[in-house]
């Protein structure tokens, strides 16, 4: 690195230091009244680390859950001995407007997308290995949909249940963020894809091009004669026994999502009821999806290849953060839900 650079860095640092910026913040836990628009400091931009200028961030059902579940998350924090960070939001796409030492592949004035913590506020302060350049012809709206929803269908699909070309997948709890994604990314692996929806995504999810799409109000898709390679759940509104009943005797069922209601005792619940049947041998896996540029890449991939749309149902600005949150957590929302700056 050169002196030049090295002072430029000081120079970003010093300017922003004292500096505040708006951001969502949780105090308190138990609905999405808890979290309050203040002004807090601007993150300082340290090693290995890029300074970005939030042009938009997506709520993932994570959000929804932290603000009602917080008592759990609590203790899981301080078991596990992790920082209590109380601004929402893990998905990011913005411009780059400083970096820390030991920073190569980014400069102020970058567009960038990728995950982060706390990126419900005006600065985020991001791993420069969890970014990547975002291309001009993706809007900030549409990259900061990918990270958490892009990683965990891609992940479900491809990696957890290994879809095949000319295999039948079911996706159950297709009209949300994940699902929508879902549908897309395994129409591109080759897959025949059976939809599981509410009333309010079925046009949605039909324009993303599911095979067939069956209105959950109207029909459970249990009674039907179809079996399938692959479950996806993401859901969680019918027991894990119905859902594996619509199996082939090989295939596997894959939990991605947790119902809104039943809070963290019912996440839990349904995840040790897994690992007993998973114990019986029974092929059923429950996973968290692992943040990766490469993922990112395979879905910039897809997107250019036509195969990949992210579909966004609402944009709420950042001071309406709130509602954005409280919206997700209704169960009604279609696709992504996104926050943009002002």
């Amino acid at each position: 690195m050169s002196s030049a650079m090295g002072v430029s860095e000081m120079a970003d640092q010093a300017a922003n230091r004292g500096k505040t910026m708006r951001a969502l913040v949780q105090e308190g836990r138990g609905s999405a009244d808890v979290l309050h628009l203040r002004d807090v400091p601007v993150p300082e931009v340290t090693e290995g680390r890029v300074l970005v200028r939030m042009r938009a961030a997506s709520v993932n059902a994570l959000d929804w859950h932290s603000t009602h579940g917080g008592l759990i998350l609590e203790i899981a924090a301080k078991v596990m001995r992790s920082k209590d960070e109380p601004v929402r939001g893990v998905d990011l796409a913005g411009t780059v407007e400083a970096v820390g030492p030991g920073v190569t592949r980014f400069k102020p004035g970058d567009e960038v997308f990728g995950g982060s913590i706390a990126t419900f506020a005006e600065y985020v302060r991001a791993r420069e290995d969890r970014l990547l350049p975002k291309p001009p012809e993706l809007p900030f709206e549409q990259a900061a949909t990918l990270n958490v929803a892009g990683h965990t269908a891609l992940q479900a699909l491809r990696d957890h249940a290994k879809v095949q070309p000319g295999q039948r997948v079911l996706i159950h709890g297709a009209g949300g963020g994940v699902g929508t994604f879902a549908v897309q990314i395994a129409k591109a692996l080759g897959a025949q894809v059976t939809a599981v929806t509410g009333p309010r995504n079925v046009d949605v999810v039909r324009s993303l091009g599911a095979d067939l799409v069956i209105d959950d109000s109207k029909e459970r898709v249990s009674r039907r004669p179809e079996r399938y390679d692959a479950v996806i759940d993401i859901a969680a509104t019918r027991s894990i026994s119905e859902l594996r009943r619509v199996l082939k005797p090989d295939g596997i069922f894959i939990q991605v999502g947790a119902a809104k209601h039943g809070g963290w005792i019912g996440i839990f619940g349904r995840i040790i009821a897994l690992a007993v049947r998973k114990r019986m041998g029974q092929r059923v896996k429950f996973f968290v999806a692992k943040s990766g540029t490469s993922d990112l890449e395979f879905l910039l991939d897809l997107i250019a290849a036509g195969k990949l749309r992210p579909a966004i149902d609402r944009t709420y600005p950042l001071a309406e953060a709130r509602e954005a949150v409280r919206y997700v957590g209704t169960g009604q929302a279609r696709a992504k839900i996104v926050i943009t700056a002002e």
